[in-house]
């Protein structure tokens, strides 16, 4: 792998996947924090903070919706109009800690970070996998928009049901209290805005990928890469299979050449230097004569 910071193509591969990430981890802090709603119960003297799945309040312990008993928990009571005892209604006493849509929005805000997780190692592999850069720019352009999509579903049922009057206004002990949108809320709101600019990234990605000749010239980069390392693998296999070592012998040199041969010469090059096999003889061999000089000798060798 090259990484190559002046490529254009490099340079939105990973801004792709830094933005996504960076969406994903402010919609994660939104997710695991508790103010999505909050409101200030003048009554009791306590700030409430209600999340997606955490519901916390000032000197008391959080309360989560892991909880079967706490999930649509409502306490209410009949109130009758004077003599029309028939007509009753139920008024809510105190507000229940979770709504069924509470746990709606936490489902798809967990998707879309999946969808946002597959779209970062999408764009990833496209770095590594040059080969892949097609079908992985695809499959960043659907996680990525899947995951905004998901995301801004999640948002909007928060939005249209904590307009509702049982979610709007916290019942205290004797007035009710409007909730407001807390931190958390825009947290995630911040990461729904950052996978936009993801999905501008990706655009633009994809024009460089099917439409421009960078987007190509990875793959035949790499294609060619490849093919002239196969070339050079056979090469030297071939090299090996046919090299086999020889020295000169009397027949390929003068008498007085040989003497001036330098030993350190041999080169590969055939197959004419062979172990000597029992029963040859004759053999014109260069031998030390003591003096550090070699000096031609004829040696025969007999098999008994």
């Amino acid at each position: 792998v090259h990484f190559n910071w002046n490529n254009r193509l490099f340079q939105t591969q990973i801004a792709s996947a830094a933005s996504i990430f960076l969406a994903n981890f402010f919609v994660f802090l939104g997710v695991i924090t508790p103010a999505w709603q909050v409101a200030e119960d003048l009554d009791a003297g306590r700030y409430v903070q209600s999340g997606l799945w955490s519901y916390c309040q000032t000197g008391a312990q959080c309360w989560y919706i892991f909880s079967d008993n706490l999930i649509n928990y409502y306490e209410k009571a009949d109130v009758c109009r004077f003599l029309l005892l028939l007509d009753c209604r139920k008024k809510l006493l105190r507000t229940p800690y979770f709504f069924g849509w509470h746990y709606a929005v936490l489902v798809l805000l967990l998707i879309s970070m999946a969808f946002g997780t597959a779209a970062i190692v999408s764009s990833l592999l496209g770095v590594w996998k040059p080969m892949r850069l097609r079908m992985t720019t695809i499959i960043y352009d659907v996680c990525v928009f899947m995951a905004w999509l998901l995301l801004s579903i999640g948002l909007a049922v928060f939005m249209i049901n904590a307009e509702m009057l049982e979610s709007k206004y916290l019942i205290g002990i004797k007035n009710h209290f409007e909730k407001t949108y807390g931190y958390s809320f825009y947290l995630a709101g911040l990461g729904m805005l950052i996978l936009t600019f993801s999905m501008m990234i990706g655009v633009l990605l994809t024009t460089f990928v099917f439409f421009t000749r960078g987007g190509n010239a990875a793959e035949n980069a790499y294609l060619e890469q490849q093919r002239q390392k196969d070339e050079y693998m056979a090469t030297q296999r071939s090299q090996i299979n046919s090299t086999q070592y020889y020295a000169p012998s009397k027949g390929t040199l003068p008498r007085g050449d040989l003497l001036s041969v330098d030993l350190r010469s041999v080169s590969p090059a055939s197959s004419a230097f062979l172990p000597h096999s029992p029963g040859t003889h004759g053999r014109f061999i260069p031998v030390d004569n003591g003096a550090g000089t070699f000096t031609p000798t004829t040696r025969h060798f007999y098999s008994y």
